[in-house]
């Protein structure tokens, strides 16, 4: 039977607090939910649970035992925790600009000190991230591309499957594009996402709109999506790899 809501909701604020402080005891500083559950896209039961457990210390007993006593729950809810000391969330800001600003803009406190007022995110460390992200996507994709030179049935299957994954992980990277190029307000929903990412750079409507139809069940030809995909994911390392203002009239 398929979690619920409320079901869900329970697990995070009632039943997943009581395993941590069990097993962190004072060590445990906070808990914080972020990302899809927050969303109105949220699946009870298939989305993933994003949570920051924030500790003193992360000694492996405590893990130990946290791993063990909160199994099932973890499992059945799909909850995946970040367990990280205050120390290490706060100046780890410059390794993960992108994923921080998305949890800053969308959290919610459990219990415990809202730790993401504290985090210090530069620009520069965000524009190396996205470039980051944005060519590790163009070698993935390129290597995606050999694939589809197998034959067809095989090629047909696999290319629709890592398509379909891999649209969440250029999301976010769009996201942060967005952010580094001055957006103050990032939208949700990933239609008006790439309606945004268009307008503000520049570029005609295209392949993550095929791409999100393809996510949605509506797949075009894969070959010539990714053919497609390839060309625009060049144009924006190309944007960022410009610095700043090179989106602008782009």
């Amino acid at each position: 039977m398929a979690a619920s809501k409320e079901a869900t909701q329970r697990a995070i604020e009632h039943d997943l607090v009581s395993v941590a402080r069990e097993a962190f005891a004072d060590a445990l500083e906070a808990i914080i939910v972020y990302g899809s559950y927050l969303k109105e896209t949220f699946t009870p039961g298939t989305s993933d649970v994003n949570v920051l457990i924030v500790v003193k210390e992360g000694h492996g007993s405590a893990l130990r035992m946290f791993g063990k006593s909160g199994r099932r729950l973890l499992r059945k809810h799909r909850i995946t925790p970040l367990v990280l000391t205050r120390r290490e969330f706060t100046t780890s800001a410059d390794v993960f600009p992108m994923e921080y600003l998305d949890m800053v803009e969308s959290h919610r406190v459990i219990t415990g000190a809202d730790v993401t007022a504290e985090l210090n995110i530069s620009h520069v460390h965000l524009r190396h991230e996205v470039e980051h992200q944005l060519r590790g996507s163009l070698v993935s994709l390129r290597q995606l591309a050999v694939a589809a030179g197998r034959p067809r049935p095989f090629r047909k299957v696999l290319l629709r499957r890592r398509l379909e994954e891999w649209y969440g992980s250029i999301s976010a990277i769009l996201r942060g594009l967005l952010r580094l190029s001055g957006a103050t307000e990032v939208p949700q929903r990933p239609d008006a996402l790439l309606g945004e990412i268009n307008r503000t750079l520049g570029l005609e409507p295209g392949p993550f709109l095929q791409l999100l139809a393809c996510r949605e069940g509506d797949c075009p030809d894969s070959v010539e999506l990714i053919d497609a995909l390839l060309e625009r994911l060049a144009r924006l390392v190309e944007i960022v790899d410009a610095g700043p203002g090179a989106a602008e009239g782009s």
